[in-house]
């Protein structure tokens, strides 16, 4: 009998991923959706919940509970990002991947899943601090998927109808006006987590993960959320003065 992940792998082999690539729902960037989100894959914890960034003065971020899992930025896609961000790909693309293989990693062939697979990441890379239901989507496609190269993920999430349909079903319920799936949104989510004790950004557009130097003290857990600080800061400033940027943390609660 062929399972599905034999199927996908040769798909992705066969050249499928030139084909014309799906579109789901653009999730909506907000903590009460995105933790919906995670129940409605079958995450079965009631001690892991995303929480609002509202600033990285240190005032503020002490009203983040630690520990901090997950960091995810939602930022504009301009013209000067994307320039620039084609650097990085083709310098990428010539250049060995420098991260650990205990880094899940999926790459996005799914227009508007980048929010979904900024979740994905989130929870992936912090497993063991998570329950899942075995009957539930998100369990069986990670465990389908643990072996794959990120291509491979990609491609078997595009035939993941279950996944799509989580998805789709939270997206409706946003607070702002639903926006059709065929919709070509320029918010764009990426993920920050610590493997190893090392900090990376994971984005489903990239070609692999990208390691940052973080600062702290040696010998000490890296602090995730005040690590991001300097990268996000970074982004904000070359945006050009566009506000459309927001932050949540994937964090411990009591």
């Amino acid at each position: 009998m062929t399972t599905s992940a034999e199927i996908s792998v040769a798909a992705a082999t066969a050249g499928e991923l030139n084909q014309p690539k799906p579109r789901w729902m653009p999730l909506e960037g907000n903590p009460e959706v995105l933790n919906k989100y995670i129940k409605n894959l079958g995450v079965k914890n009631d001690d892991y919940e995303f929480a609002e960034i509202i600033g990285f003065d240190e005032e503020l971020l002490a009203f983040i509970p630690q520990p901090v899992i997950a960091v995810l930025l939602i930022f504009p896609i301009t013209d000067a990002h994307e320039d620039r961000r084609q650097k990085e790909f083709e310098e990428a693309a010539h250049t060995p991947p420098d991260y650990s293989q205990a880094i899940y990693f999926l790459k996005q062939t799914i227009g508007n899943a980048c929010g979904s697979i900024a979740v994905i990441h989130s929870i992936a890379n912090n497993l063991e601090k998570f329950q899942l239901d075995s009957h539930k989507p998100l369990a069986q496609f990670l465990e389908t998927t643990k072996l794959m190269t990120p291509e491979q993920r990609a491609e078997h999430l595009k035939h993941a109808m279950d996944m799509a349909t989580a998805n789709d079903t939270i997206a409706e319920e946003g607070e702002s006006e639903v926006i059709d799936r065929e919709e070509h949104v320029n918010l764009h989510f990426v993920c920050f987590v610590n493997v190893n004790n090392e900090l990376y950004e994971l984005d489903g557009r990239h070609p692999h993960p990208i390691k940052h130097k973080a600062k702290g003290e040696q010998g000490q857990t890296l602090d995730l959320l005040r690590s991001t600080k300097d990268i996000i800061m970074k982004l904000i400033d070359n945006a050009g003065g566009d506000i459309r940027f927001s932050m949540m943390a994937l964090t411990k609660i009591e």
